[in-house]
């Protein structure tokens, strides 16, 4: 499996024959374009995902994700739309997506089974009932990183470039591994300002730009694995700290036992006593 990626939600009820039949090979695109949902909203009383934050995605740039045609892509949408499972609408610049019932980033409390209420619930189902929705919640405020993130990200590249620019699929992808990793917005857009700050050092032509946010990602990636480390050599520190006390209270506690001696504390060369 690939090193960058990391999980999303999907709803188990597409795992069926009548499922299979309409989408067929088309799986992987919509997975795709569920894994790229950014925002949701409700329409109607459905809840839409939208793909990248409605930003245009031509066919080309689909196509290479898979290493297929841009006829296959078109082919595996048109698909998709005529079996409802997502809304186009083109653009000057390419497709606007929409993914229907979404549920890239889900509500806390949505996994809940409904019987659970029904019965009494362990201290181990409490304890697991705690960490879903704390993951959950994880998971829907991870999509207000990954905007102010790209949002920062494209602020910086348009202020390089002199013009305005805009996130692409893949800097979308690579800002959700980020976050995944355990970087929160706070952190992500102070690394992005040293990143930018670094290469601007660096360069040596106005020409020379940042092109993509998997270049600020190696960056963020070093930094986080010395959060990590620094916190694990922290911590062995604390626990070889808290070992010494306890091996001077356990020094102190107990007088030290004497040694009786042979020779009853004599020393040197010891006469033998008359019979």
């Amino acid at each position: 499996m690939n090193r960058k990626s990391y999980p999303f939600f999907i709803y188990s009820g597409l795992l069926n024959s009548e499922h299979y039949d309409k989408i067929g090979s088309a799986l992987w695109l919509f997975l795709w374009l569920i894994s790229s949902t950014t925002k949701e909203h409700v329409k109607d009383g459905v809840k839409w995902g939208l793909v990248l934050g409605h930003k245009p995605i031509k066919a080309r740039e689909m196509a290479d994700i898979f290493a297929v045609s841009e006829k296959t892509v078109r082919r595996w949408l048109e698909s998709l739309e005529q079996h409802e499972y997502i809304k186009t609408v083109r653009a000057p610049y390419g497709l606007i997506m929409s993914v229907k019932h979404s549920k890239r980033f889900s509500q806390k409390g949505t996994l809940t089974r409904p019987e659970a209420t029904d019965r009494t619930i362990s201290a181990d189902h409490r304890d697991k009932n705690v960490r879903r929705e704390i993951d959950i919640t994880k998971n829907h405020t991870a999509e207000e990183a990954i905007n102010d993130i790209a949002a920062h990200f494209i602020r910086l590249r348009s202020a390089q470039e002199g013009r305005s620019v805009y996130p692409s699929p893949r800097d979308y992808q690579a800002i959700a591994r980020i976050v995944s990793l355990g970087a929160s917005a706070q952190e992500a857009i102070k690394w992005l300002g040293e990143c930018f700050t670094a290469f601007e050092q660096r360069r040596t032509s106005s020409a020379e730009t940042i092109k993509a946010f998997s270049y600020c990602a190696k960056f963020m990636e070093d930094r986080l694995n010395a959060r990590i480390a620094g916190r694990t050599i922290t911590t062995k520190k604390e626990r070889n700290t808290i070992h010494d006390k306890t091996n001077d209270r356990a020094d102190t506690g107990r007088p030290e036992k004497r040694k009786t001696s042979i020779t009853g504390g004599q020393t040197g060369r010891i006469r033998r006593k008359p019979l």
